[in-house]
């Protein structure tokens, strides 16, 4: 898995981090439960964000499986851990205390939980526990916890892949699965867990008790590192992608239209489960499948501004969503109209966080670490090298 060679990583990385961007954005308005909301809702934008929901993560968490074996190389596992550490948690804990405070302290003011400014509740930003009940939290962050648990958790089987044996046993199963189209058996797993852990989970993207989510997205990192690791399977994904596609789009159809059908927040009958828990996994795969597939065959350059952006991706994921919060704030108490809002929350989150990012970011060697970055005598490591 030469870095030379995964343009289509730093691809899907940079794409799927500017989705979750404009996700955020469009939270306030979409009827679910966030941070901030408004009264009046879109109706057509809650459904793309549903569609997107199959997946979005999903892709994220496939692409950071990839780069975890890259970022592994042939680096001691002790020195690994050193680094994910670095790269991963110091990065969340500066982001706890500094970024993520302003998001509750206006949800707090929005939602008449307190009077005054930032600076007077600044000293309670830390009390009363855990989020909701407290103000700690690391609120869209979760994903770096989950990918900081999960890879020293499953750091054995990383370890195992790097090996000479492990890298000959999964190019075999690689072989058979591209073969004989076996990939698809990579959904029962997903079913599995959302059949059997989701009823007994709770504390979503909290860690702690999240069974189904550990799980769900543990498995998703080993089918990254497998899928990228795979000539043959990608090779296979490349060809069969039209073929995903189609069954992407037909078992999205049958989920919505047996489940959703436009209910906000639709509920799932017990006897509905199985059928409903397999459709979700073969969905989630078959987009997979077919967004890594059009990867493979299409996103093969690498243009000057990719490195650019793949850099950039860390800090624009840990900085976006406070910049969104400040702007659909200032939106809601002015009264603008939702898709006019979401525009705007858009654009205000995209521009506020590219100017942190270059101004306060990205020239200076002490705080590019708080973000995930090398220092900047450093950039010079290949991009794929320095992802997640």
């Amino acid at each position: 898995m030469s870095p030379s060679r995964r343009a289509d990583l730093d691809w899907l990385r940079v794409l799927a981090f500017g989705l979750l961007i404009l996700y955020h954005a469009g939270m306030a308005w979409s009827g679910w439960s966030w941070h901030l909301t408004d009264t009046d809702r879109i109706d057509w934008l809650r459904e793309v964000m549903r569609f997107t929901n199959r997946w979005r993560m999903p892709l994220i968490f496939l692409v950071s499986g990839a780069a975890i074996v890259l970022a592994l190389g042939t680096r001691p596992a002790g020195a690994f851990a050193v680094d994910r550490l670095k790269r991963l948690g110091l990065p969340l804990v500066f982001a706890m205390a500094v970024i993520v405070p302003p998001q509750v302290y206006l949800e707090r003011l929005h939602r008449g939980q307190f009077t005054g400014s930032f600076w007077q509740w600044l000293p309670q930003a830390f009390d009363g526990g855990a989020y909701p009940g407290g103000n700690l939290s690391w609120h869209h962050l979760w994903f770096l916890a989950y990918v900081l648990v999960l890879t020293f958790l499953l750091l054995p089987f990383f370890l195992w892949a790097r090996s000479e044996y492990g890298r000959g046993a999964l190019a075999a199963a690689g072989r058979v699965a591209a073969h004989l189209r076996l990939q698809w058996l990579m959904a029962l797993p997903l079913a599995a867990s959302a059949l059997w852990l989701a009823p007994i989970s709770y504390n979503t993207n909290g860690l702690i008790g999240d069974w189904h989510g550990l799980v769900y997205y543990g498995l998703l990192l080993l089918y990254g590192a497998f899928v990228f690791g795979s000539t043959d399977l990608l090779a296979a994904l490349d060809r069969q992608r039209w073929l995903s596609l189609a069954v992407g789009v037909a078992a999205y159809g049958v989920l919505y239209f047996l489940f959703i059908d436009g209910a906000v927040r639709p509920t799932i009958a017990a006897a509905d489960r199985p059928a409903f828990a397999l459709l979700s996994g073969v969905n989630t795969m078959a987009w997979l499948f077919a967004i890594v597939g059009f990867a493979h065959r299409h996103l093969t350059r690498r243009p000057a501004f990719l490195a650019e952006a793949t850099e950039a991706v860390y800090p624009f994921y840990i900085l976006h969503q406070t910049v969104t919060v400040i702007a659909v704030y200032w939106l809601l108490r002015s009264g603008v109209p939702p898709v006019a809002g979401f525009i705007l929350a858009v654009l205000a989150t995209f521009l506020g966080t590219a100017a942190i990012y270059v101004g306060l970011v990205r020239p200076f060697r002490f705080v590019r670490p708080l973000f995930g970055l090398k220092p900047a005598h450093e950039g010079s490591l290949p991009v794929a090298v320095r992802g997640l």
